[in-house]
């Protein structure tokens, strides 16, 4: 997930890590400069608050659906604006699919209790797609203060104070409240909702800090796959037909305390059985920050700790017959800190929104993708460049020739 304004009642949210990376060598010095990006990114947020999986195979008859983020929409403050960006969303751009976040700090800040307006504003939101014919997966995200293991408050990532994060590892004690958090989605959107992911990017450090220790090379990778069986265990509770999607791993990372490499990462979860506790696996194929290789079908520039689509097959060997979701996608169309001030024209972005649906559909169990974002999101204070420009519209709402292009996919 992006970073993204604060909307309203929800945390900001410490992101971009993920985008950063720069292509050149010696890859020390391209370490250090992605992590004093990412660190600077994070500062600046918290201030502002082996079947079918060998290669691409011929393409398939049926295309990947085509979906989409709108932070507009999630933080829409009445239902009439609501009900105008999900007319956008359905009947004018064609969506199939949304994405929506479930900040649990902010669902569940005290134990044992949901806040009755984030439900109502997610019912809001769930209702009114579903009534458009678009599907809803909810992803959740943010770890309430009474959930962490309070231990890495006063052990926190450089720059950042001590104290409470939602980035911070959950605590054995709190795995059965995650777990009543997957029954509760479950029962109350049954029918009503066709996907839950279990958290977001968790090979980054903006969503599970740290991503390893001196004593545990492996140490987010295990956090995560506790969370995800007690996930799946609560989903299970209740039956249905929902899916559980795991996995929501970032493109890049560089095995240490700040990001792990999404095939590293992946390849922990499924040598110790994650694909029992899933239903579809989840990545975001972004192409990193400061890359030679741009296009959505070329390798990325470092293969070795990266997965873009270029080289998703190398995520598909370790899920043999598991669906995908690229649960998040785009290309920046302005400089930004989050993307390591990487960006390509409008006209470029448009030509690259169409080739990557059509390479997607070229790997059989790629079943959506969901672009991030409808809107462009810049700050209305403060630098530009601490915006996101991925948008399918610029900031003042007139259209991209991205906006065109995602319309006319598939008609």
């Amino acid at each position: 997930m992006s970073p993204r304004p604060t909307q309203p009642r929800a945390a900001s949210r410490p992101r971009a890590a993920s985008r950063l990376g720069a292509a050149s060598s010696p890859r020390r010095s391209r370490r250090r400069r992605w992590a004093g990006a990412a660190l600077a990114a994070a500062a600046a947020l918290l201030a502002l608050c082996a079947s079918l999986a060998a290669g691409p195979a011929a393409p398939s008859a049926q295309a990947v659906a085509k979906g989409l983020i709108d932070v507009q929409l999630e933080g829409a403050a009445s239902a009439a604006e609501r009900a105008a960006l999900i007319k956008q969303i359905g009947p004018r751009l064609g969506a199939r699919w949304v994405r929506l976040v479930v900040s649990w700090n902010v669902l569940e800040p005290t134990r044992g209790a949901y806040e009755p307006a984030q439900v109502q504003r997610l019912d809001d939101l769930v209702d009114g797609l579903r009534a458009r014919g678009v599907k809803v997966l909810l992803t959740t995200c943010y770890m309430p203060a009474w959930a962490t293991d309070d231990y890495w408050w006063s052990h926190p990532p450089t720059g950042v104070p001590k104290g409470y994060q939602p980035f911070y590892p959950i605590r054995d004690g709190a795995l059965p409240d995650y777990a009543r958090l997957g029954e509760f989605l479950a029962t109350h959107f049954r029918g009503r909702v066709q996907a839950l992911e279990c958290w977001n990017e968790p090979n980054l450090w903006g969503y599970i800090y740290p991503q390893r220790t001196a004593a545990d090379p492996y140490f987010a990778a295990r956090v995560y796959l506790r969370m995800l069986r007690a996930f799946h265990t609560g989903v299970e509770r209740v039956g249905g037909s929902v899916k559980v999607v795991a996995g929501a791993t970032a493109q890049i990372g560089f095995n240490d305390r700040l990001g792990t490499s999404p095939q590293r990462f992946a390849r922990y979860l499924a040598e110790h059985g994650a694909a029992r506790s899933c239903d579809v696996y989840s990545h975001h194929p972004y192409t990193p920050g400061a890359s030679i290789n741009t296009a959505p079908d070329q390798p990325p520039d470092d293969p070795s700790n990266t997965v873009t689509l270029g080289n998703l097959d190398t995520l598909l060997r370790l899920f043999p017959g598991k669906p995908f979701y690229l649960t998040e996608y785009g290309y920046n169309t302005r400089p930004s800190i989050y993307f390591a001030w990487f960006a390509v024209s409008e006209r470029t972005q448009a030509r690259y929104l169409k080739r990557a649906y059509a390479y997607a559909a070229r790997y059989s169990r790629v079943k959506v993708l969901l672009w991030y974002l409808v809107r462009d999101a810049q700050p209305a204070e403060g630098p530009a460049d601490r915006g996101v420009y991925t948008g399918l519209r610029r900031a003042d709402g007139t259209r991209k020739p991205s906006w065109y292009a995602f319309a006319n996919l598939g008609r």
